[in-house]
């Protein structure tokens, strides 16, 4: 009888986890400030501990970054990335980014990689998650890395309307990497997710892809 009531128990605590385990996380307002025990992947004034390759591995010309104010500034042109030189593995990324300049409807274009591996090429291995214009939120398999079945297209669409803010206003793109699951929020929006990807760590990269482009508030959390 004991045992019967434990497993009585037990059965009623389960649903009960299991749906706290999959809860949406809480999105906070942007600026979104680094919450204990997060680490700052950039730190608001150089690009100490990444690593810019540009399309033919040119050298990056000079003025193609500045940082001021807590704010990172890409030109734009030539196309290429910024990327960490370590590798992550289950965590919680927050980017926050908006577009520079009055681009025409439709040709503002940027990502931001995830799970990325050498060699540094256009487009390496890795999973896109796009922050094009109106694509906010699709996740594109990029440099080698294939979606499992039944999602083999090369791009997963988001999964709402768009979200992402007028051009000008700050966005946040929260990217929740849990093993080899990719779970993606915009503006505390659900757009997409991914599971059984054929990799589960690797390194971070801000694509630069044409246009003008800022962040800031680059965090990284454990889960």
């Amino acid at each position: 009888m004991l045992l019967l009531s434990r497993l009585a128990t037990l059965c009623l605590i389960l649903p009960f986890a299991t749906a706290a385990q999959n809860a949406a996380p809480t999105i906070q307002p942007i600026p979104w400030p680094a919450p204990a025990g997060s680490t700052q992947l950039w730190n608001g004034h150089d690009i100490t501990g990444w690593t810019i390759f540009l399309k033919g591995g040119i050298p990056a010309p000079d003025g193609y970054w500045t940082a001021a104010d807590g704010v990172l500034h890409f030109v734009g042109k030539p196309s290429g990335y910024l990327r960490t030189e370590k590798d992550y593995s289950n965590y919680h990324l927050h980017v926050e980014w908006r577009w520079g300049g009055t681009p025409k409807a439709g040709t503002n274009n940027s990502g931001i990689f995830v799970f990325q591996h050498p060699p540094d090429v256009v487009w390496p291995y890795s999973v896109q998650v796009q922050v094009k214009e109106g694509s906010c939120g699709d996740l594109i398999s990029q440099g080698g890395l294939l979606f499992p079945a039944p999602d083999t297209n090369p791009t997963i669409k988001k999964l709402a309307p768009p979200s992402e803010k007028t051009v000008g206003d700050w966005n946040s793109h929260d990217i929740y990497c849990r093993g080899a699951s990719i779970e993606v929020y915009v503006n505390g929006v659900r757009q997409n997710f991914v599971d059984k990807l054929p990799a589960d760590s690797g390194e971070i990269a801000l694509q630069v892809e044409g246009y003008p482009i800022e962040f800031r508030t680059i965090w990284i959390e454990p889960l």
